[in-house]
């Protein structure tokens, strides 16, 4: 019975920790790069420092990827284009079949002749 508790405040510790670990603000993510320090945005150029040779390259570097993520996310949203324009000219080939048959059906009701009308005079 003691094995069971002991147990079970382990499995707490260590989900604890995991949670612990996963709100910190100071982990590292794959590469070696500080999550804080990581941006996804575009950073402008401080040219004025003489100074900065190594930021620039830096920066640099970081700029390069946020553009290739950017560049790829067109690359994605240019597949998902692709792929609904051949559905809308599906659907459009759908439609214009759709109204060609009823047209079909409408003058088939109607016929070529029109018709005899009796009682009238």
């Amino acid at each position: 019975m003691a094995l069971i508790y002991i147990l079970i405040v382990l499995f707490a510790v260590l989900i604890g920790y995991q949670l612990f670990l996963g709100n910190s603000s100071h982990y590292v993510i794959e590469g070696l790069e500080n999550a804080v320090t990581s941006s996804t945005t575009y950073q402008p150029y401080n040219v004025n420092d003489p100074n900065n040779a190594l930021i620039l390259a830096q920066q640099n570097a970081g700029n390069i990827t946020v553009l290739k993520g950017q560049v790829d996310q067109l690359s994605e949203d240019q597949k998902k284009t692709n792929g609904l324009q051949q559905q809308i000219d599906a659907l459009q080939t759908q439609v214009n079949d759709l109204v060609n048959q009823q047209a079909q059906y409408a003058q088939d009701l109607a016929g070529d002749t029109p018709p005899e009308v009796t009682g009238t005079e």
